[in-house]
């Protein structure tokens, strides 16, 4: 059994930070309807550098395998993206990487985390509401938010995408 520890990222992790990004969308393959996800690029490094990112390493190896980027978003926290290397899917780490954001919101004191995912795979927005995640009612969504969905529009069906938070507090 393996274990995990966590930290922040580094500017050397960015390389592989793009690898798992890409790593992680090869599993859309396995969705007809999103199996293009599975082509697109890989997050950039300006992506991350415009993110506080939390990864996890496996304690043996010490390799990453798996983060969760986020940043300050119209008052909350965006989850811009969480990813976890396909050998260590199914593990806990994508559980433990969500709390570890959750736990940044907590201590910057916003009211919830925000996040946009597709719909339908089961690791996307059906896991998130396993996590507590609800749909987002569109009186919160803020202006950076609202531009981040309309970037995404841009390129991705907009019936295939949803908007979802989880309160921390009223």
């Amino acid at each position: 059994m393996h274990t995990y520890y966590f930290r922040l990222s580094r500017t050397e992790d960015v390389a592989d930070l793009c690898r798992i990004s890409a790593e992680a969308r090869l599993r859309y393959r396995t969705f007809p309807s999103l199996a293009h996800i599975a082509d697109a690029p890989a997050l950039t490094p300006v992506r991350f550098e415009a993110c506080s990112v939390v990864v996890a390493l496996d304690s043996d190896s010490h390799k990453i395998m798996g983060f969760a980027a986020m940043r300050p978003l119209d008052g909350l926290l965006y989850l811009d993206n969480i990813s976890v290397r396909p050998s260590a899917s199914g593990i806990g780490i994508g559980a433990k990487l969500l709390s570890a954001a959750v736990e940044h919101a907590e201590s910057l004191g916003v009211q919830a985390v925000s996040l946009t995912t597709f719909r339908e795979p089961p690791w996307n927005g059906p896991w998130f509401r396993k996590q507590g995640f609800l749909t987002m009612p569109g009186a919160y969504i803020g202006e950076g938010l609202k531009q981040v969905m309309d970037r995404q529009w841009l390129t991705l069906d907009a019936t295939t995408r949803e908007t979802l938070w989880r309160v921390l507090y009223d």
